[in-house]
């Protein structure tokens, strides 16, 4: 066999090899329908699930919600329901009360029918400067101390707590007072779940530092 003879051999079993590979491929490939795509790239999505700037948001998207509570929790329930008692926008409350309102999914029946706006806000005056500058209120709120708090029955609970609040204005014209109140919040277990059946407010804005001065917050 001559050396040319000898290169065509060669040459015809690489091309039978070639062949048989990409055969064997082809058979051992995934349908194209079950191939995987790729994936693009991931985005993480820092801001709020909302079409409108965190500032234009009730409360510039601080406040507490009804979702918050542990239901099955009475502290939990307490502490949420003082918290949104005394979460108030400028922008779009008109009295104190609208907080209330806002917190009725955590109130019995009853006690939510009694939340109704009045006429006017009895805390205008606190509220005439937070307003200009478009402020909504950021409370903190805690067990107050002492034995203030009580567990009536299996089903009937006293919780008391010391909220305070500052103003934040939207403007970010940084603003001067704030409050301080005592909250005694009634609850009721129904199906395993508290419910708020009466709270009311004992104002100590006078005893917060600077009060009489406007000073501090």
């Amino acid at each position: 066999m001559t050396h040319r003879s000898h290169t065509n051999l060669y040459r015809a079993a690489a091309l039978a090899a070639s062949v048989m590979a990409l055969t064997s491929c082809a058979t051992d490939a995934p349908a194209s329908e079950d191939v995987a795509p790729i994936s693009a790239p991931t985005t993480i999505y820092e801001g709020s699930y909302t079409s409108a700037p965190a500032e234009e948001i009730l409360g510039g998207n601080t406040f507490a919600s009804p979702e918050d509570a542990d239901r099955s929790d009475v502290d939990s329930t307490a502490r949420v329901a003082a918290l949104m008692l005394h979460s108030w926008d400028t922008t779009v409350d008109r009295t104190e009360t609208a907080a209330a309102v806002r917190a009725m999914p955590l109130m019995s029946d009853e006690w939510a029918a009694h939340q109704v706006e009045p006429e006017r806000n009895a805390s205008n005056g606190e509220w005439l400067e937070p307003a200009v500058h478009g402020a909504y209120s950021v409370p903190r709120a805690v067990p107050a101390i002492g034995d203030a708090a009580q567990d009536v029955d299996e089903d009937k609970a006293i919780r008391v707590l010391d909220v305070t609040w500052r103003w934040v204005a939207r403007d970010e014209t940084p603003l001067e007072g704030g409050g301080h109140r005592q909250v005694s919040v009634y609850l009721e277990k129904t199906d395993s779940r508290w419910d708020v059946v009466g709270h009311q407010t004992r104002d100590m804005t006078a005893s917060m530092p600077g009060s009489m001065t406007g000073e501090g917050t």
